[in-house]
C-alpha cells in the first residue's frame, strides 16, 4: 500500500528542523484496525533517566506537585508506568487502557493563565495524574479542561519536573495532545493525531508539514530532527498491514518507532551539549550514559493490556500484562529499579514473577 504524506497530514506533529534535538522522543499510534490499538514512544536523550518500573494500586493518594494550591486526589485506576530516575512517571497506561506520555517541549508561558482558582499540576505530575483518574481520552480532556490548572517548570530546574506536552490515546483508538503556549492550554483531540515528536506547537508543525506534500518512500527525509523524524513515523504508520494477531500488532509498531531512533554517541552541537550540561548532574546514574540518542522504547497494547519496555542495552524485551496485576485498594506500590538493565541480570519476558520492591518493605 502507497500512502502520500500529505494524506496523513491531520495524523501527527512536525518539528521544524534543528540542526540537533536536546531532548527528542516520537510517540507513536496505531488505531486504524479494531482490536489492535497499540503505541509505542522513544526515549532521545543523554542518558536512559535511569528509570524505574512502578505499579500504582488503586487508593494511594497523590498530590499535583510541591508548590502552593497543588492538588490532592485518591487513585481511581491501577497503573503501570516508567518513572525517570524513580522520581516522576513519564510514560504508561493504567487498567482502563488509557495511555500517556510526556515528551519534551518548550513551552513559552508555562503556567496556564485560566483556571486560576483550579487545583495546580506541575508538570511532573502530569501523566500521573491522568493514569489515576481517568478512563478515556475525552474523560481526561474534560477533566483537563474544567478541573485543574496545568504548570510546567522553567529551566533551569530540579530534576522532578521540566517543559513538557503531553500525548494520551485509549483503547477506543481516541487520541489528544496537550500542550501549553503562552499561557493557554491547547487540546488538539481526535484520532487521526497518531504522531508527536517535539517543538515547536501544534499548528506551526502541521503548517510546516505542508511542504512535504507528495512525498512518497523514496523521498522520505533520513535524518534525526524532530521533523524527520515525524515524516518517517507518519509515512511508515500509514503503510502498515492489517495485524492478525496481537504478536504482529505489537511488531509493527515496534518496526515503525524504530524508524525514528537515534543513534547513540550522534554528534551534537553546541546548544545540545548546553542542554546535556544543565540535566546531567540531576541523574542518579551516570555510569549509563553513553552518548546522546535512543535509550529505551515502550509498547503500550491497549486493546491486550500489556504495556513492554525495550532496553538499547538488550536485544530482548520485558513486558507486564496488567490483567494478571491485581490493582485493589490496600496493596502497595511496587518497583523494579534500574529496569534499563534488566538484560545483565538474565531477564526477558514477563516481568510479574520477577522480583519487585513494594514500598511497604
Amino acid at each position: 500500500m502507497r500512502v502520500s504524506v500529505l494524506s496523513v497530514l491531520m495524523f501527527g506533529s512536525v518539528t521544524l528542523a534543528m540542526s540537533a534535538d536536546s531532548s527528542a522522543c516520537t510517540r507513536v499510534f496505531m488505531n486504524m484496525y479494531p482490536g489492535y490499538m497499540v503505541s509505542a514512544r522513544n526515549l532521545d536523550y543523554f542518558g536512559p533517566a535511569d528509570p524505574s518500573l512502578v505499579i500504582t494500586p488503586r487508593g494511594v493518594t497523590h498530590t499535583g506537585g510541591n508548590g502552593n494550591n497543588v492538588a490532592r486526589w485518591t487513585v481511581h485506576y491501577g497503573s503501570i508506568a516508567i518513572y525517570a530516575d524513580n522520581i516522576f512517571p513519564m510514560d504508561g497506561m493504567n487498567e482502563k487502557g488509557l495511555a500517556a506520555h510526556s515528551l519534551y517541549y518548550e513551552n513559552g508561558e508555562l503556567s496556564q493563565k485560566d483556571n486560576i482558582n483550579k487545583p495546580v499540576i506541575e508538570s511532573s505530575a502530569w501523566v500521573g495524574y491522568i493514569l489515576d483518574n481517568y478512563s478515556s481520552v475525552q474523560e481526561a480532556v474534560n477533566g483537563l479542561k474544567n478541573n485543574v490548572r496545568l504548570v510546567a517548570k522553567k529551566l533551569p530546574i530540579d530534576y522532578d519536573s521540566d517543559t513538557k506536552h503531553l500525548a494520551i490515546e485509549d483503547k477506543s483508538g481516541d487520541s489528544a495532545i496537550i500542550e501549553i503556549d503562552k499561557g493557554t492550554v491547547h487540546i488538539y483531540h481526535n484520532r487521526n493525531y497518531r504522531v508527536m515528536t517535539n517543538p515547536p506547537s501544534y499548528p506551526e508543525q502541521l503548517k510546516n508539514f505542508q511542504k512535504y506534500s507528495g512525498l512518497t518512500d523514496n523521498d522520505m527525509p533520513g535524518g534525526t530532527t524532530a521533523g524527520d523524524r515525524f515524516v518517517r513515523a507518519s509515512h511508515n504508520l500509514m503503510q502498515i498491514p492489517s495485524p492478525d494477531n496481537k504478536e504482529q500488532a505489537q511488531g509493527f509498531i515496534e518496526q515503525v518507532i524504530n524508524s525514528s531512533l537515534h543513534p547513540l554517541t550522534t554528534k551534537i552541537d553546541k546548544d545540545t551539549q548546553d542542554f546535556i550540561d544543565l540535566y546531567a548532574k540531576y541523574g542518579t546514574d551516570q555510569k549509563q550514559n553513553k552518548g546522546y540518542g535512543t535509550y529505551w522504547t515502550t509498547v503500550a497494547d491497549l486493546s491486550h493490556s500489556e504495556y513492554h519496555f525495550k532496553s538499547v542495552s538488550a536485544i530482548s524485551e520485558v513486558f507486564v500484562p496488567l490483567s494478571k496485576i491485581n490493582f485493589s485498594k490496600g496493596h502497595s506500590i511496587k518497583r523494579i529499579r534500574h529496569i534499563y538493565n534488566y538484560a545483565q541480570k538474565g531477564w526477558e519476558g514477563n516481568l510479574l514473577h520477577r522480583k519487585w520492591e513494594s514500598d511497604n518493605d
